[in-house]
């Protein structure tokens, strides 16, 4: 049944405010579950099983699937659906700390509403008991900023955030016609392969939130403006560490953005 008959079956509108396009490509389906590589030893946890396509998939592949819907009508069609290895939770995915029921590894596996993209990521590398790997179906152009390498525009906090934590790439475009309701853009399947000890430690975030801040900006001017430090300071910082002062943000590397960030941090502790 498509999902435009499911939906109306359920007197259901898909709500653009909740980021509702319901996947319904069964090749889509499958690059996202053999990008997660899924046996039968697997617990998948699933945000936004939606109508419950990929959640049915997911079930037949893993050995438990924990989905996590915010939307309560479609929370209870796809308990409904009586998977026997999927288990439904009502709730919110950013306030719910799932890893609270799980006692092996997991991967987290999801079509995402495009507006949770950058929270989920940061609750994910967050958690106590993070994920061994995750894959997630997201705006294209959401990819691209988190799997930018160095001195491509795209590049940002984001990235950093992801560089930090684990290595990602993208695995396939996904055009809008894959979807109902169809997106204005163009979607990709993204894999991220969680470190397993994160760098984040290393990294002291308020400059590189600084920067990025102002992406149009040189890295020091943006620094120095929000952090409220000598512009001179923090050029001696990088010509310090063999940095152009005229850089901009995009350009610098994890291991540079590591060797300045500690500068700064020693800067800003002298006051």
């Amino acid at each position: 049944m498509k999902q435009s008959e499911i939906l109306r079956g359920l007197a259901k509108f898909p709500q653009k405010k909740l980021g509702q396009n319901f996947l319904q490509d069964e090749r889509v389906l499958g690059d996202i579950c053999e990008a997660a590589a899924l046996s039968k030893d697997d617990t998948v946890v699933e945000i936004g099983p939606g109508l419950g396509v990929l959640t049915r998939e997911l079930s037949q592949r893993a050995g438990r699937v924990l989905a996590i819907e915010l939307d309560r009508d479609l929370a209870e069609y796809v308990r409904s659906l009586s998977l026997p290895n999927a288990t439904v939770v009502t709730g919110n995915a950013l306030d719910i700390d799932w890893t609270i029921t799980l006692e092996d590894e997991y991967k987290v596996v999801a079509n995402i509403p495009y507006s949770i993209t950058s929270p989920l990521l940061r609750k994910i590398f967050h958690l106590p008991k993070r994920p061994n790997s995750i894959v997630l179906l997201i705006q294209k152009e959401v990819a691209e900023r988190i799997t930018a390498k160095p001195g491509d525009r795209n590049r940002g906090y984001l990235t950093m955030l992801t560089e930090t934590n684990g290595v990602a790439e993208i695995v396939r475009v996904v055009k809008p016609g894959s979807f109902y309701p169809q997106p204005k853009v163009d979607s990709a399947v993204v894999r991220v392969t969680p470190h397993e000890n994160s760098s984040e430690a290393e990294l002291f975030w308020p400059p590189v939130e600084a920067a990025f801040r102002h992406p149009r900006q040189t890295a020091v001017n943006g620094i120095a403006n929000t952090l409220h430090l000598p512009k001179g300071t923090v050029e001696r910082i990088f010509e310090e560490h063999g940095l152009d002062r005229l850089v901009r943000p995009a350009v610098l590397t994890l291991e540079q953005w590591k060797n300045v960030a500690k500068s700064i941090q020693n800067e800003l502790k002298k006051d």
